[in-house]
């Protein structure tokens, strides 16, 4: 009888010890969730092999996004440390909702455009990064993000200099990065408008991209026709506010990337919308 339950018990234990194994192993996957947090943006990758990083927050205030998306969305992933958390520049429809997350996660690291910008919300979220004594690096072209096995993470802007008197420098001098796996890449433009474009063009080739995230929820003063050219991206995804009060996307913007022949997703109509990749081909997936 004993020798039967000590059986019993090992054959348990065994079968724990796979399931855990198979659903906590590392995937050989790239996801990327551009999440729907309204007019605003918001992104979650999830690298292969293992790794995280969170790409701004939404809004704050009383339609905290840290709070009615982020949160939750991360709790239900199992997330209790964001290993990379990445502030694209300190609008608020991009760092409002971080203030939340960063109470509410472990985070390993910070990156920052370092642009000076004194709304609450952005001095909320970085007295909390020095609060919590989390490590902050400031970024520029040609900054290397490191630690995410087979991702190449290039920083294309800002440039060295930030860019001054253009029509918004905030969002001229927001964070761009592109993720290449495998024969995969994603161009994530936050804000940028025509200046930082025009920049971005001596780029040249490094820009080619299969995904590109829509600049600037799809503003007039973005996506020019030599930008796009250059990032020839099979698809486009903007994230953007239902009934917003701006009029994004625009039109002229929309009929860009169709006029090219790329299939367009929109956070306002599809929710959320997740890219994914082996590093060979991709799928999108939508929540709506």
């Amino acid at each position: 009888m004993k020798s039967s339950k000590f059986l019993i018990f090992l054959l348990t234990a065994l079968a724990i010890t796979v399931w855990a194994f198979l659903l906590y192993q590392p995937s050989h996957l790239l996801k990327v969730t551009f999440l729907d947090v309204g007019q605003g943006d918001s992104a979650f990758i999830q690298f292969p092999y293992g790794g995280n990083m969170l790409i701004d927050g939404g809004k704050g205030g009383r339609s905290d996004m840290g709070r009615r998306v982020l949160t939750p969305f991360l709790r239900r992933k199992g997330v209790r440390r964001i290993d990379t958390l990445l502030l694209t520049h300190p609008h608020d429809d991009h760092v409002g909702g971080l203030p939340t997350v960063l109470r509410n996660f472990k985070v390993g690291l910070v990156l920052d455009s370092g642009q000076s910008h004194t709304t609450y919300s952005y001095e909320e979220f970085l007295g909390l990064v020095e609060k919590k004594r989390i490590p902050y690096q400031v970024v520029k072209v040609g900054t290397s993000i490191k630690g995410y096995k087979r991702v190449k993470i290039h920083v294309l802007n800002p440039p060295p200099t930030l860019l001054e008197g253009t029509r918004s420098d905030l969002n001229n001098n927001s964070v761009v990065i592109k993720l290449v796996y495998g024969k995969t890449s994603l161009l994530l433009t936050a804000d940028i408008e025509a200046e930082a474009e025009e920049q971005l063009l001596s780029c040249g080739h490094l820009l080619k991209s299969t995904v590109i995230k829509v600049p600037h929820q799809g503003s007039r003063s973005s996506s020019g026709e030599p930008f796009l050219e250059l990032v020839d991206p099979e698809v486009a995804i903007i994230s953007v506010g239902r009934r917003n009060p701006f009029g994004h996307p625009s039109p002229v913007v929309l009929k860009r990337y169709q006029k090219m022949g790329v299939k367009l997703y929109r956070t306002d109509r599809q929710g959320a919308v997740i890219f994914i990749s082996d590093g060979r081909k991709f799928w999108i997936k939508t929540m709506r």
